[in-house]
């Protein structure tokens, strides 16, 4: 998949291209990589937790909307909490929409030079309606 801004690493298999708008970096887009980890519908994390240490990240004000970054995303924990908009595109289950992720995570296994590991939830927060499965596969 093609997407604007982030990416993410799937912990078992897809991994999707997107472009991202990394407002520390720059006001444009930026190609990414995306994939997920975790339940399909979780927060990430079985603890709840990540590099980071935040918890309850199921709840306000993550909302599972959350990613393991690189380490230019990361920063060796001062990316820690920095908010990414990502949109997904090239893939026909890509709803263009623009979504945004927190960073409470570190993702050790990049698959491009911007790569966002996203929850389940915020995997499937970028396909159309319904088709939050076969984007996870795709």
């Amino acid at each position: 998949l093609a997407a604007v801004l982030a990416a993410a690493y799937v912990s078992s298999a897809a991994a999707v291209n997107l472009n991202t708008s990394a407002v520390s970096y720059s006001s444009a887009w930026l190609p990414a990589r995306a994939t997920w980890y975790g339940a399909p519908n979780g927060a990430g994390p079985d603890d709840n937790g990540g590099a980071c240490g935040f918890k309850h990240v199921n709840q306000y004000p993550f909302s599972s909307m959350t990613s393991c970054g690189n380490q230019p995303l990361f920063k060796d924990g001062k990316g820690c909490g920095s908010c990414y908009q990502i949109r997904c595109s090239g893939d026909s289950s890509c709803s263009g929409n623009i979504e945004t992720v927190m960073i409470t995570d570190m993702n050790y296994y990049p698959v491009a030079q911007y790569h966002f590991d996203l929850s389940g939830t915020a995997f499937g927060a970028l396909a159309k309606s319904g088709l939050n499965e076969k984007l996870r596969h795709s």
